[in-house]
């Protein structure tokens, strides 16, 4: 009896075994990247063009996958959408989540408007402004692998530009920027004081042009002196002739405020009072395609103390 009941106690006291199934998320992911380029004029060197590619850098491209496709057999809605740009190179990539049977990714590079530009020796110059198509395409993709998928734009003339047609390229500017400051003459022991121009390094021109090409708006160039205060700017313009274009630009530096310094002797520098330099500029009419208009020096001068 004592037997019997110890047995009855032991089998009273054993719990209900129960399997467990876990569910498992059989997906993985899959990069997807590529290359995208756009078009650019360069020319032949026998009067004619031909075509190449460029990087297209900040292109927004965008891939959709639907969740029932991700997870088949089973209740999911919706998508997943991942986006990414094309760096300077214009590469792309990006990871997304796929799984092993494959699925569908809607993939869409957007459409944008930029120029189609010319290479000449190696430098770009802005050409006229165009609208670029993008593309969208199903592909499917595999988890554990690579999807590459490359674009190569094409540009399209925006109707509303009638120049597009006109022959469109660069003039060439270039001049100094000087400033005046008192020169200190040692003559023996007899002092005199004359003027002399130094030049301006690092400081900032600017280029007001009528009629822009591209947007047949007004628009404003600048630039930065070198070491020796030189300056020089790429003008988008016309051919001559283009009607409608006087291509007329206004070179100027503005009010400097600054101190009348005084060159001594020795070749060193001496603060003096503060003031005004008032504003320079040179007009510049007629500026075509191929024109080069060099010498054009602007001088602080005129030095009004306050």
């Amino acid at each position: 009896m004592i037997i019997l009941a110890l047995i009855i106690f032991i089998n009273a006291c054993k719990k209900e075994e129960k399997i467990e199934f876990t569910a498992t998320d059989m997906t993985g992911s899959t990069i997807v990247k590529g290359t995208i380029t756009k078009n650019i004029i360069i020319p032949n060197g026998a009067g004619g063009y031909a075509t190449g590619k460029i990087a297209a850098s900040g292109i927004n491209i965008s891939i959709k996958i639907d969740k029932n496709a991700l997870y088949p057999k089973s209740n999911a809605v919706g998508a997943d959408i991942y986006n990414c740009t094309t760096d300077v190179n214009g590469n792309y990539s990006v990871t997304v989540k796929s799984n092993a049977i494959g699925v569908t990714a809607l993939i869409t590079i957007e459409s944008f408007t930029g120029t189609t530009d010319t290479l000449i020796n190696g430098v770009t110059k802005t050409g006229p402004l165009s609208k670029y198509t993008g593309t969208t395409f199903t592909k499917t993709i595999v988890m554990g692998s690579n999807s590459t998928n490359n674009y190569d734009f094409n540009s399209e003339p925006i109707n509303s530009n009638p120049n597009y047609n006109s022959k469109i390229g660069t003039a060439f500017i270039n001049g100094a920027i000087n400033i005046e400051y008192v020169k200190e003459i040692l003559t023996g022991t007899l002092i005199t004081y004359g003027n002399t121009l130094m030049p301006l390094e690092g400081y900032k021109v600017y280029l007001n042009f009528d009629k822009d090409p591209n947007t047949l708006a007004p628009k404003t160039y600048t630039t930065l002196t070198d070491a020796n205060g030189y300056y020089s700017f790429y003008i988008t313009t016309v051919e001559q002739g283009t009607t409608g274009f006087a291509q007329n630009a206004n070179i100027y530096i503005p009010d400097f405020y600054t101190t009348r310094d005084t060159i001594k002797s020795n070749n060193t520098k001496k603060t003096g009072k503060y003031g005004k330099y008032p504003q320079k500029s040179i007009l510049l009419n007629s500026l075509y395609n191929t024109n080069v208009r060099n010498g054009n020096y602007l001088n602080y001068n005129n030095f009004m103390q306050n």
